[in-house]
């Protein structure tokens, strides 16, 4: 069991590095491609019809692929005050039961995604200089989305069932505890780099001499003449 779920949690990372590079691939595509609307619209005043549409796409296939991730990497919002002051095994069988009714809830969108492209791949594209159906870019990116979240769902169930039943770790939880303490350590660094430039900055304005400090200076020789 040991191996069949660290080589299904390594399959799963893989995945994610995936669908991580495909979203940045997507968002600088967007990035690019608004910003040159915005040189051939307001430099050149010839704008390109077919940014928008692009970037619309690029931004489903973004989003769902981001949540996709998110679900790999522990970063959906999960409310645990009352489940967190059970004992460790009987939270994982609560965290089971839970994983359960989001992978039923997935495979239930995953079938009416599935329906759906048959409709949908009726309609084209309207602006974008390659004829593509539509499906490609709203229904697909959702089952593609909920398939790969039922994989890790899957996977979540048995690795909380693991930890229930014989106490075994569960992998996704230790990679998400490990990036926390990456980012608790980076904050830190960070923090004591800026300490010791507050700390610079007040050492050299206590250094640097500032005027009307010395005594005053008397009467010139001209002043004592006059005087006398």
């Amino acid at each position: 069991m040991d191996s069949l779920l660290a080589g299904w949690w390594r399959l799963i990372e893989g995945l994610g590095r995936v669908e991580r590079a495909l979203g940045v691939l997507l968002l600088t595509t967007i990035v690019l491609s608004i910003t040159t609307q915005v040189i051939t619209r307001y430099l050149f005043g010839q704008p390109l019809v077919w940014v928008e549409e692009l970037a619309g796409y690029c931004f489903l296939w973004a989003v769902f692929l981001g949540a996709s991730l998110g679900a790999k990497e522990l970063r959906h919002i999960r409310i645990d005050t009352f489940v967190a002051r059970m004992p460790l095994r009987r939270q994982a069988w609560w965290r089971a039961a839970t994983w359960a009714i989001a992978g039923a809830c997935c495979a239930t969108i995953a079938a009416q995604a599935w329906d759906i492209m048959d409709v949908e791949s009726r309609s084209r594209t309207m602006s974008l200089p390659v004829d593509l159906p539509r499906h490609l870019f709203y229904s697909t990116p959702l089952f593609v989305c909920v398939v790969s979240m039922g994989l890790t769902i899957a996977y979540l169930i048995v690795a909380e069932l693991a930890l229930a039943t014989s106490g075994r770790p569960v992998d996704a939880q230790l990679a998400r505890l490990a990036r926390e303490r990456e980012a608790m350590a980076e904050d830190a660094e960070a923090d004591a780099i800026a300490e010791r430039l507050v700390a610079g900055a007040h050492a050299a304005e206590a250094a640097r001499p500032t005027g009307g400090d010395g005594p005053a200076a008397g009467p010139g020789p001209a002043s004592g003449e006059r005087a006398r």
